[in-house]
């Protein structure tokens, strides 16, 4: 497994679990993006601060990273977060978040937004236009979509990144489980989770390291 595919299984749940929350915030406003301002708005009630990621290109099948898009003269202050995560790859010896551009078999803007997101605490948006996409952190979220999901959420979110992406499982479920507040012992039978509200998740793996049963008990809220 390299550095970048064991950064992506520790952090791809919790990403994930900003995601549904922001989705769920938005619903289906549209949305307009003014790098002037450095302000991303949302129909006509939501406005939050971004942080440029990077973006794709549908042409060439590549990756950009904000930081070094030195054509588009971005304003340096939109770059601050992108240019925290270039030192991080540089000093956990990650090359996709160092080198400037990458081919998107390799990692997608969603696959490196996700690791962002983990990271850093936020969530982020893909904006579609003509040729590409622009990724961008949002500042100033609301707590709900912030913070660690109730635990009834917790079966959902894990399903829902296993099944949409070759990671290690355990991996995976370890990691999201202590990010997401819950106490985790992890053995080689398998990985039990107790939430502080008294909740219990109990997970086993098959001989390929597969998840093979996922059961719980919730508390009801």
């Amino acid at each position: 497994m390299s550095s970048f595919d064991d950064l992506f299984a520790q952090h791809v749940a919790t990403g994930m679990a900003r995601q549904l929350a922001l989705a769920d915030l938005l619903g289906d406003r549209g949305w307009q993006l003014d790098l002037n301002a450095g302000l991303v708005t949302f129909g006509s009630d939501l406005r939050y601060p971004v942080q440029l990621l990077g973006t794709e290109s549908h042409s060439d099948g590549t990756w950009l990273w904000a930081w070094a898009n030195s054509g588009s003269n971005l304003d340096p202050n939109l770059l601050q977060l992108a240019g925290w995560l270039r030192e991080h790859g540089r000093l956990e010896g990650v090359r996709e978040l160092t080198e400037p551009t990458l081919r998107l078999d390799r990692a997608d803007g969603h696959r490196l937004s996700l690791v962002a997101s983990g990271l850093t605490g936020r969530s982020y948006y893909r904006g579609t236009y003509n040729g590409g996409a622009i990724f961008f952190h949002l500042d100033n979220l609301p707590a709900r979509v912030r913070g660690a999901v109730p635990p009834a959420k917790t079966f959902t979110v894990l399903g829902q990144v296993l099944q949409a992406f070759a990671v290690d499982h355990r991996t995976v479920v370890v990691a999201f489980l202590k990010q997401q507040g819950w106490r985790v012992d992890d053995t080689p039978n398998g990985v039990a989770g107790r939430h502080g509200d008294g909740s219990q998740i109990r997970v086993t793996f098959d001989h390929l390291g597969r998840v093979s049963d996922m059961t719980g008990q919730i508390q009801p809220r």
